[in-house]
């Protein structure tokens, strides 16, 4: 795979700038880079996680030894989102295969170009056997959810994702989801406002705001609002000099349906008493939205109702600490990442204490997914399962527990029948002190 990724890598960065108008310098940090890191993360640490897990044996079973010993589970569909193409689609297959199984993959058909090279990527470097991508529309991922696959991994949206479990319930099939929903970034003021703005820019910007993680919205202290919202607007002044749209460095909307839906959410917004604090220009023929901050939005708006997934970035304030959480919980399901940027430690074992959520960065937004040794997962309506690393091996393995007996004596015969006076004496002693 390492190989065949050198192979087809300008073809991989030409069509990912065809589907998603991706930099290059994008592409390769947040693409290529961190499926070569999983590669040789994998590689490094397989023979360790392959060995059987030697478990400790309680008293009782005396005489046996017990482990852990990690099988494939046997054939698995992973069905991978547009957003990272490249990436969401080859990371869990590298894990399946390290796993043991037979992978087949339908990759995203809103990224015709990239799905097309690494179809052609997967052929030319593994047998058909291995590896099979199968190339189609929604109605060939939904055929598959159907077929009675050892196990799926979901990457997508939450309404694909009850389809997904649906289909999957009929056969029983495991799954790991990973969706989404909307993340927040809790701002209290106690940062330097250019700081915090650099990452949360960032995260916002990155893929035009089309990543599950990115900071869906801002929870602002009201004393902090002002500071916050002009470093905000200097930082993308800074970055996109001539403004977005004549940048390089600026992606694009994946498709027209997806702009529409941004455009509509944006004039929902608006018409229902939100203010444009900066930004708001797009253009359909490009596919462009500009980074766009909105102030004055409320829970009546479809930009605070529904996963934004664009780079569309409502801001609340707030004036208490302790109100942040139930902000939170009144705005959506539990988020799939959290974000806080805050020098007090109190506030932030608070809102760690208070809001449950998939990851957290602290500080920082989106790269706590960059980490192998993190598992990385929703909770509840933001996902299930756990991804990356050593965790993704898990969870494409079944752990089979395994006890041997290797003494010609041990207690086990006491609980056979008859039960006389001695075997009753043992028993109660046994069940009382052991």
């Amino acid at each position: 795979m390492q190989r065949g990724l050198r192979a087809h890598e300008q073809a991989l960065l030409d069509a990912l700038h065809q589907d998603l108008g991706k930099p290059e310098a994008e592409a390769r940090l947040t693409e290529f880079f961190p499926i070569r890191k999983e590669i040789a993360f994998i590689r490094r640490h397989l023979g360790e996680w392959m060995r059987p897990d030697r478990r400790p044996t309680p008293l009782q079973l005396i005489g046996t030894v017990s482990e852990v010993v990690n099988q494939p589970k046997g054939v698995v569909l992973v069905i991978a989102p547009w957003n990272f193409p490249l990436l969401l689609t080859m990371k869990p297959v590298i894990a399946a295969l390290a796993a043991g199984n037979r992978v087949l993959v339908k990759p995203p058909e809103q990224a015709p170009a990239t799905s097309r090279v690494m179809a052609d990527w997967m052929a030319k470097s593994l047998p058909t056997d291995r590896v099979r991508m199968v190339l189609g529309g929604p109605e060939e991922a939904a055929h598959l959810t159907t077929l009675p696959f050892d196990h799926i991994f979901f990457t997508g949206g939450t309404v694909t994702g009850r389809k997904v479990i649906r289909s999957a319930a009929e056969n029983l099939t495991p799954l790991t989801l990973e969706l989404g929903g909307k993340s927040p970034a809790i701002v209290d003021g106690s940062m330097n406002p250019d700081l915090v703005a650099g990452r949360i820019c960032w995260g916002k910007a990155l893929n035009s705001g089309q990543v599950c993680i990115a900071p869906d919205y801002l929870l602002v202290r009201d004393t902090a609002m002002t500071d916050t919202l002009s470093a905000l607007a200097r930082t993308w002044d800074r970055w996109f000099v001539d403004g977005a749209a004549a940048s390089d460095s600026y992606g694009r909307i994946v498709n027209v349906q997806e702009f529409d839906r941004l455009v509509e959410t944006l004039d929902d917004a608006v018409s229902k008493g939100a203010i444009i604090r900066y930004g708001g220009n797009h253009d359909r023929a490009r596919l462009f939205i500009e980074p766009t901050i909105l102030i004055g939005v409320n829970s009546g708006m479809r930009v605070m109702q529904e996963e934004v997934f664009g780079p569309l970035l409502p801001v609340i304030s707030w004036s208490d600490a302790t109100e942040v959480a139930g902000m939170v919980s009144e705005i959506k399901d539990h988020p799939l990442a959290m974000y806080i940027f805050s020098k007090h430690r109190r506030s932030i074992r608070m809102w760690l204490g208070g809001i449950r959520s998939g990851s957290v960065g602290i500080r920082e937004t989106v790269v706590q997914i960059s980490n192998p040794n993190l598992p990385f997962g929703g909770v509840q309506a933001s996902g299930s399962g756990r991804s990356n690393g050593r965790a993704s091996f898990d969870e494409f393995s079944n752990q089979r527990s395994l006890l041997k007996k290797w003494l010609p004596f041990t207690l086990v015969p006491l609980s056979f029948p008859p039960f006389g006076l001695v075997k009753e004496t043992l028993a109660k002693w046994i069940s009382r002190s052991l």
